[in-house]
């Protein structure tokens, strides 16, 4: 009877370190495939322009909700954008108004695409048929009741190793709804998607 109840050893469960080696080297050689086929200026792109997107959005809010004018101007040279409070609505930044700078990103800038969204050529990487001059940069005004100074297309580049990829914003003047594109193909079978 007491033979009857010996202990049975079982085998421990987990993975041997020979196991884990092997599965973290075949892991590293399929990331040393993949890694150089990724697309970061698609991605980079994507970035700069939603946070383009994001700003014109905001701005829009600010106006709503604080009831006066909010400008959005493009610094097409330091690829960035600035955000003023406009709270005497007189088109022009005071010292006492509120402001700030927003960066877009590394790699980034606004830039002329190979063709337009409503235009197949385009002469500028912000346009717009009355965009306003606030000290010296395009703006868009966004008023008190969301609506905005004008329709304008704001183009984003991003480039990296030797692949280039354009976004563009739109404005619409009478809601100031924005609207995000992906130019997709190249040359004259280029075309831009909206971007969900």
């Amino acid at each position: 009877m007491a033979n009857s109840h010996r202990s049975i050893k079982r085998p421990r469960a987990g993975f041997s370190m020979v196991e884990i080696i092997i599965v973290l080297v075949m892991m590293a050689v399929i990331a040393a495939m993949a890694i150089p086929k990724l697309n970061l200026s698609q991605f980079r792109a994507d970035a700069a322009a939603q946070q383009v997107r994001s700003v014109f959005q905001t701005a829009q809010r600010t106006s709503l909700t604080r009831q006066f004018d909010v400008i959005v101007s493009v610094d097409t040279a330091q690829f960035g954008l600035r955000i003023a409070e406009d709270v005497n609505n007189d088109g022009t930044i005071q010292v006492s108004e509120w402001k700030f700078w927003r960066p877009t990103g590394e790699g980034n800038k606004f830039a002329i695409p190979p063709k337009g969204l409503n235009a197949s050529t385009v002469t500028s990487s912000v346009i717009g048929a009355q965009l306003k001059i606030v000290d010296g940069m395009k703006s868009v005004i966004f008023h008190r009741d969301g609506s905005t100074s004008t329709d304008a297309e704001i183009y984003v580049q991003s480039e990296y190793k030797g692949r280039t990829d354009y976004r563009a914003i739109s404005v619409t003047r009478a809601t100031g709804r924005t609207e995000l594109y992906r130019l997709s193909g190249t040359g004259s079978t280029a075309t831009w998607q909206v971007v969900q």
